[in-house]
């Protein structure tokens, strides 16, 4: 069967990325000024799709015959769906914390040089696109629905889980054979990574730009800050 290739930025790239920002920004924004109990019973749906989803990544792994490997959800981005899942639950905001740097870095980078190799109808596409989208609206919707916001301080906690994860994964990797965070090789698609030096030396790149865009992303809430104060 004929199948064709994935073109990064073609028309069917942006029409998706266009489904998918309308989905994350509305869904929140429609359900802003709903009832508490409204936005929880909503917030627990979406919970209840990124651990569903996150599970069904695990049996695909199998039913297209991807490395086993793929089976552990520690991408940063099943960590991120995870994270934004329990909070969404639980309200534990250390969660929220993580999926928002995560998440808003990892899972908009995924959507924008995303990691397939096929255009739709390639049975990959969809999950893959659905799976992304899923994080960026369950941040959105902590953001919008629920008020929730990062401090400085979380910068700070967000970095340090972060470093003693990669660590971690990184052993992981060794031992498993994986490529969990691309930490041992680059994606196979085309990404930022493509002008990396060549693993492992492109974590000396990747790591402080990684800090740089947990910084970028708090910027919002800190012009936020300053525009109260005056």
């Amino acid at each position: 069967m004929h199948q064709d290739p994935f073109q990064l930025f073609g028309i069917q790239h942006l029409f998706t990325l266009l489904i998918c920002f309308a989905l994350i920004l509305l869904i929140p924004l429609y359900f802003r000024n709903k009832s508490s109990e409204t936005k929880k019973m909503i917030g627990v749906s979406l919970s209840v799709l990124l651990i569903a989803h996150t599970f069904e990544q695990v049996l695909n792994t199998f039913s297209f015959n991807l490395a086993w490997q793929e089976a552990f959800p520690l991408h940063l981005c099943d960590l991120s769906a995870l994270s934004i899942a329990y909070y969404l639950i639980s309200r534990e905001k250390i969660y929220f914390n993580c999926a928002y740097f995560w998440g808003l870095g990892g899972a908009t980078m995924a959507l924008l040089t995303p990691d397939v190799e096929f255009a739709f109808p390639n049975p990959v596409f969809f999950p893959f696109f659905w799976a992304h989208t899923l994080i960026l609206l369950g941040v959105f919707y902590a953001v919008i629905a629920f008020d929730e916001r990062p401090f400085l301080k979380d910068v700070h906690k967000v970095i340090g889980v972060s470093i003693i994860l990669m660590v971690f994964i990184y052993f992981f990797n060794l031992i498993m054979g994986a490529n969990f965070w691309y930490l041992m090789n680059k994606p196979e698609a085309d990404s930022l990574m493509n002008f990396f030096p060549n693993p492992p030396f492109h974590m000396i790149i990747l790591i402080p730009i990684a800090i740089a865009v947990f910084y970028l992303l708090y910027i919002p809430f800190w012009i936020k800050d300053m525009v109260s104060k005056d």
